[in-house]
């Protein structure tokens, strides 16, 4: 499974990278977002407490860990239960008319198929380019 969606948002990286990572605000701007948040700072090994709502109406909640934090460049988050990783991966990367953003999302091993029936591909994708498109409009001047 993998599902990778794209934007260019008209900030810069700087204005992007602080929109994104204030995770506490997701659910001003965010609209898959009931409520987020960090357990401890923005740095590898703290996990980040999400709520979101399925494109179909349903509420869910993941406790993903930071893996990867890299200020206006990258950031990982790693959901994991036995016989499952689901890392989602954000980059940015400047281009002539603001910030690219893109999400990548997988998830791997023997218990990935039950990951897959709960948030399809189609699912993640609808969720992803929600919130690609709500961070775009938030950061439009």
């Amino acid at each position: 499974m993998s599902v990778s969606a794209t934007v260019v948002a008209p900030a810069t990286a700087q204005a992007a990278w602080e929109r994104w990572t204030d995770f506490a605000r997701w659910p001003e701007w965010n609209p898959p977002c009931i409520g987020a948040g960090l357990d401890g700072p923005l740095a590898p090994g703290t996990r980040l407490e999400l709520h979101l709502r399925h494109p179909r109406g349903r509420d869910f909640y993941t406790r993903p860990r930071l893996t990867v934090v890299e200020p206006e460049r990258e950031i990982v988050w790693e959901a994991r239960s036995l016989g499952l990783r689901a890392p989602t991966r954000t980059t940015m990367s400047p281009e002539p008319d603001g910030t690219r953003v893109t999400i990548d999302a997988a998830a791997h091993g023997p218990m990935a198929f039950a990951y897959r029936m709960t948030v399809t591909d189609r699912t993640q994708a609808l969720i992803y380019v929600a919130m690609l498109d709500a961070l775009s409009d938030s950061v439009r001047a």
